[in-house]
This record gives C-alpha cells, sequence and structure tokens, in this order.
C-alpha cells in the first residue's frame, strides 16, 4: 500500500475510515431524532425535513467515501455502510412512527367531531 496520496491517519488496518466519526455522529442524531419522536410529539414538516437532510448527506458521504477508495486503492470501511443502513432505517422509523400518531390524532379528532 502506497500512501503518498494520504495521511496515514487516514487509513486504519488498509481501510479508509476518515469519514468514520461523521458517520456516528449522523447516526446518534438519527437515534436522537426517533427518541424525540417516540417521546413528544413533533411536526411532520420537521421530521421529513430532518430525516430526508439526513438520509441525502449520509448517502453523499457513502458515494464520495467510495469513490475516495476506488481513487486510491485502499479498502472501504464496512461500518460506514452498516451506519447508513442504520441512519436510513431509524429515519424511516422515525418518519413512519410520526405519521402513525399524526394520522391516530386525526382519526380521534374526526370520531369526536361525530359524536358531538
Amino acid at each position: 500500500m502506497d500512501h503518498r496520496f494520504t495521511y496515514h491517519n487516514f487509513v486504519t488496518n488498509n481501510v479508509f475510515s476518515l469519514l468514520d466519526p461523521i458517520f456516528l455522529v449522523i447516526f446518534l442524531f438519527s437515534i436522537l431524532l426517533l427518541i424525540m419522536v417516540c417521546i413528544k410529539k413533533t411536526p411532520i414538516w420537521l421530521c421529513t425535513i430532518f430525516a430526508s437532510l439526513t438520509v441525502i448527506v449520509s448517502g453523499q458521504l457513502l458515494w464520495f467515501s467510495a469513490i475516495i477508495v476506488d481513487e486510491l486503492g485502499i479498502g472501504g470501511s464496512t461500518k460506514d455502510f452498516i451506519l447508513f443502513m442504520g441512519i436510513l432505517v431509524t429515519q424511516f422509523l422515525a418518519l413512519y412512527i410520526t405519521v402513525l400518531k399524526s394520522y391516530k390524532k386525526e382519526k380521534n379528532r374526526n370520531t369526536e367531531k361525530e359524536a358531538h
């Protein structure tokens, strides 16, 4: 492995590990959003915007990481892919729970109107 074009701390055991902390932080923010959605009511628009931006940014990071790995001829980090899949799942769950809570609230509001 030739390290002429990269710093030694970008590569750990011949695997590109520069973006691992960024994926981990995005994953932790995704879990935080999921907890917020479960604990209290979060507006659908806020959850949708945050989930969309998070998935788009982490997808772009994964894409750029693959390009860098290919150009430098080093191994890619499977940790990044696993964290991306975790981000995708947690954001989907957050959106699903938000929409489900909103639907139930609207359904309860409509049944209360019909009762009166």
